[in-house]
């Protein structure tokens, strides 16, 4: 698997990868080393999912996995990750629905989400905006290295240590 990695490594995006929808990447950690942000990647696409959740784990990010909203928002909710990348379109709950579920939640109504999709269209953008999401990044228009920053600048904005 690390020969599929490589070419997203050096600032690929995630566009063309196919969906997979297995659980038994659900809730797999990254190692974690001395930079304590928990970012909760929540895609059921499991080579994205993988090629991400490596780099971030690279940069010294402690990376869970979820395969879907539902998984996500029960992992969220019971781990209080310091951000949370979530795709839109996914099986059993959708990223939309699942963000809509989290702010029920006195923690999840101010956790740090940003929205990691395909999905382009206006309405979509307005409805994940109106719903406190802080980047909406087309992942075919986005680069591995452009979420990382973003993810830093996001955790440094909330005065989050971010090496």
């Amino acid at each position: 698997m690390e020969g599929e990695l490589a070419p997203l490594e050096a600032g690929g995006s995630l566009m063309g990868w196919g969906k997979v929808r297995s659980l038994m990447y659900v809730c797999y950690t990254m190692p974690m080393t001395d930079q304590k942000q928990t970012v909760l990647l929540v895609e059921d696409a499991a080579p994205a999912a993988f090629a991400l959740g490596k780099v971030l784990g690279n940069e010294g990010f402690e990376v869970i996995l979820a395969g879907d909203g539902e998984e996500g928002l029960k992992v969220a909710l019971e781990k209080h990750p310091d951000i949370i990348l979530a795709d839109l379109k996914m099986p059993k709950m959708g990223g939309m629905e699942m963000i809509r579920e989290l702010h029920k939640d006195p923690w999840g109504a101010s956790a740090e989400i940003i929205i990691l999709t395909n999905v382009s269209d206006v309405e979509t953008l307005e409805e994940a905006m109106s719903q406190n999401t802080f980047y909406y990044l087309v992942k075919s228009d986005t680069s591995m290295a452009d979420i990382v920053t973003k993810i830093r600048a996001r955790l440094a904005a909330r005065g989050k240590d971010v090496k």
